[in-house]
């Protein structure tokens, strides 16, 4: 047998989902891993080019050294020689070394005279048409032999003192701009150390050969800022439908649940129907014992009355069992409220002293038509309706309000009430006993109830009190509310296979 308690979780685990701050703090976090690997990669690479070009500078003032007579370089110590063919075939052969290569801009020499530094041969650099290849005046005029070079570079002064082989690891700026620079030593026949080869390469013309890898490291960030954005966008639809499922979970269990009591309460209902099955029957075996005792000549009589009383009493509860099944060709049908409302009080006004004895005033939010049990509606409407005009005299206070809404369903309360503060003690006792009753569900215990105090009301308090309706005394007024489901409209077939 199917039980729902065997599949209802105890507890509800809760998850704490927010797709919005978790798609920011994962894209947040993609991009700054890709920015950071970005950045790596292009330190790194930029390193790896800058050692390269030293490197190349390097190999480059190798190679002219090489092809450079030492012995040439060491005759030209005076201002003089600038003028001789052997100084100006030097000349030309750095600027073609130079025009050769693009490792380099300035190619000279320079060798330590008395402490200082002078230059040796500093040819004009020029371009492929022999046009200067600056125009600045300070670059227009080469420098003549033992022309001193006022502000040296210390990777120079580091290859003169050492007689060997200096490159710069981080460009330095001097009066002719920012470089890199390679100094190679130049020897004569002897091997003695004649002079300083340097050759230097502009920050511009490095930065050139580094431009492309700079773009390839912005094209990349680009690229992760789009990767992150859709990694967020990715995470943020993905947790989003995780919390649509969390709420329709959260939704689904929180309806079990509400089966779950529904059922533990329609089992305690039922409990309590058959308690009250078994009183009413132990009522009757009672009466039914009550008669032995009596003569046999009153026994007959009184066989009678209660095979009337227990007729009376089958055809009430069945009455009661058909309004609580809702038994009945046009039950389920839809319907105005307002027409249930006129209807109502067109049936009760033979019980009304005035019009203006039951007031029915209707909620406008409730909406105009619904669909639903409609007898057992009214008949509800009836039977308290005429359970109070007869009990009272005075204004008898209705109201249907709307007590709850949902996409396909409203839950309307019914409220009647009456004031007693002027009423009998004997009234008054009979409504408290009434209460009472309704409160332990004790209805069949004492059928003579009604009858005993002259209310001729038995067969309205029975619809009353099957009905799951509520009684109680409060502020000098006697009230009776219940509630009522219905339909904002009939489903459909297709729904109804769903």
């Amino acid at each position: 047998m199917y039980s729902i308690n065997k599949k209802v979780p105890g507890s509800i685990r809760k998850y704490y989902i927010n797709p919005v701050t978790e798609g920011l703090v994962l894209a947040s976090i993609a991009l700054f891993l890709t920015a950071i690997t970005s950045f790596f990669i292009y330190h790194h690479a930029l390193s790896a080019i800058k050692a390269e070009i030293r490197d190349g500078l390097f190999r480059t003032a190798s190679g002219i050294a090489a092809c450079i007579d030492g012995d040439l370089i060491a005759s030209f110590d005076a201002p003089e020689k600038k003028d001789l063919p052997e100084y100006l075939a030097t000349v030309k052969l750095l600027q073609k070394a130079r025009l050769a290569t693009k490792h380099c801009t300035y190619l000279y020499i320079n060798r330590m005279e008395a402490g200082s530094v002078v230059f040796i041969v500093d040819p004009t650099p020029i371009d492929e048409q022999g046009k200067p290849l600056f125009v600045d005046e300070k670059n227009l005029e080469a420098s003549v032999p033992m022309t001193k070079y006022d502000s040296p570079s210390q990777e120079l002064l580091d290859a003169l003192a050492s007689q060997t082989s200096v490159v710069s690891a981080e460009p330095y700026t001097d009066s002719w701009g920012t470089f890199y620079s390679a100094y190679v030593p130049i020897f004569d026949a002897n091997k003695r150390f004649v002079g300083t080869l340097g050759a230097d390469l502009r920050i511009n013309d490095m930065l050139a050969r580094c431009k492309p890898i700079e773009d390839a490291t912005k094209r990349a960030f680009f690229v992760s800022c789009a990767l992150s954005l859709l990694c967020g966008t990715l995470i943020w639809f993905t947790r989003r439908f995780s919390l649509q499922l969390n709420e329709s979970r959260f939704f689904l269990l929180n309806n079990l649940h509400a089966a779950k009591e529904f059922a533990d309460q329609s089992s305690i209902s039922i409990g309590k129907q058959l308690n009250k099955t078994a009183r009413l029957m132990q009522n009757v075996a009672k009466r039914m014992q009550d008669l032995s005792a009596l003569p046999a000549a009153e026994i007959s009589e009184k066989l009678v009355q209660e095979q009337n009383r227990l007729s009376s009493l089958s055809e009430k509860l069945l009455a009661v069992g058909e309004l609580k099944c809702g038994k009945g060709v046009a039950e389920l049908q839809e319907f105005r409220i307002i027409d249930i409302v006129d209807a109502i009080k067109a049936s009760l006004q033979q019980h009304c002293a005035t019009k203006e004895s039951l007031l029915i005033n209707l909620d406008e939010k409730i909406p105009p038509e619904l669909y639903g049990s409609v007898r057992t509606y009214q008949e509800l409407l009836e039977q308290t309706g005429i359970f109070f005009l007869k009990m009272f005299h005075g204004p008898v206070n209705c109201q249907l309000t709307l007590a709850n809404e949902g996409n396909k369903d409203v839950v309307l309360r019914q409220f009647m009430s009456a004031d007693i503060s002027g009423r009998k003690p004997e009234e008054l006792e009979l409504l408290r006993m009434l209460c009472d009753k309704g409160k332990k569900s004790d209805y069949f215990s004492e059928i003579e109830l009604a009858e005993a105090t002259a209310v001729q009301i038995i067969r309205e308090l029975i619809y009353l009190l099957n009905s799951d309706i509520d009684l109680k005394i409060e502020a000098d007024k006697f009230i009776i509310f219940f509630e009522a489901m219905f339909q904002k409209a009939p489903e459909s077939m297709e729904e109804e296979n769903e």
